[in-house]
C-alpha cells in the first residue's frame, strides 16, 4: 500500500496522546509519511493548551481521552485565545462524545486505530475546512468595514449638503475629487469632516 501524497505544503502540528507509543507512532506518519513537521508533543490536556499557545501550530491533533483536562476542554481553553485547525482522536464510538466534539469546532474526528491514510485525510479536511472558515471569517469583517466606512461617507456628505447647500451629487462628487487630490482615502476625509475638520474641498 502507498503511502498518501504530502500536501504541497507541509504544516506544523501539536501531537497531543497520553501514550508514548501511540505518540511515537503518529509522529512517525505525520513526518515521514506525510511531510508535516511536529512542532510540539504533549501528554496531558494542561500541556496541549501550554504547548497549543505557545507554539501557535497549524493543526493540533490530540486524543480526547486525556489526564489533567480533558482534550475538548483544553481545546475550548485554547479557542478562547487563538483558533487552530483541530482533529480530535479517540477509542471510544460513542455518539454523545462526537456531538461534544462538533459543538467543540473539532473539524476532522478519529477513532482508533489509525493508519496513515485515515490520519493523512483527517489533517487535509481539517486544515481546508479551517481554511474556508478563515477565509469566510476575514469576508465578513471586510464586509462589516465597507458598510462601516459607507455609513461615515453618507454622513459625511450630509455634512457637507448643509454647511454648503450642495445636492448630494455634487457633495459626493467634491469628497471623492478631495480624497484623490490629498492622495488619502475617502473614509479618512470623511472621518476628518465628521470631527469637525474645516476641509477645503
Amino acid at each position: 500500500m502507498s503511502a498518501p501524497e504530502p500536501l504541497l505544503s507541509p504544516l506544523k502540528i501539536v501531537l497531543v496522546e497520553d501514550d508514548a507509543a501511540i505518540r511515537q507512532h503518529l509522529r512517525d506518519i505525520m513526518e515521514s509519511q506525510l511531510g508535516h513537521t511536529v512542532v510540539g508533543e504533549a501528554a496531558t490536556g494542561t500541556d496541549m493548551l501550554r504547548k497549543v499557545l505557545a507554539l501557535e501550530p497549524d493543526v493540533v491533533v490530540f486524543d480526547i481521552h486525556l489526564p489533567h483536562i480533558d482534550g475538548l476542554s483544553a481545546l475550548r481553553q485554547i479557542y478562547q485565545e487563538r483558533v487552530v485547525a483541530a482533529v480530535a482522536i479517540t477509542a471510544d464510538r460513542d455518539a454523545s462524545l462526537l456531538q461534544r466534539a462538533l459543538e467543540e469546532h473539532v473539524l476532522a474526528f478519529l477513532v482508533k486505530p489509525i493508519d496513515s491514510h485515515q490520519l493523512g485525510a483527517a489533517i487535509r479536511v481539517a486544515w481546508a475546512r479551517f481554511s474556508e472558515l478563515r477565509e469566510l471569517k476575514d469576508e465578513n469583517a471586510s464586509l462589516k468595514q465597507t458598510l462601516q466606512n459607507r455609513k461615515v461617507i453618507e454622513r459625511a456628505k450630509g455634512v457637507l449638503m448643509k454647511r454648503h447647500r450642495w445636492s448630494e451629487a455634487d457633495a459626493f462628487r467634491r469628497l471623492q475629487r478631495g480624497a484623490t487630490n490629498r492622495r488619502v482615502p475617502m473614509i479618512d476625509l470623511a472621518q476628518e469632516i465628521l470631527n469637525g475638520k474645516e476641509v477645503v474641498l
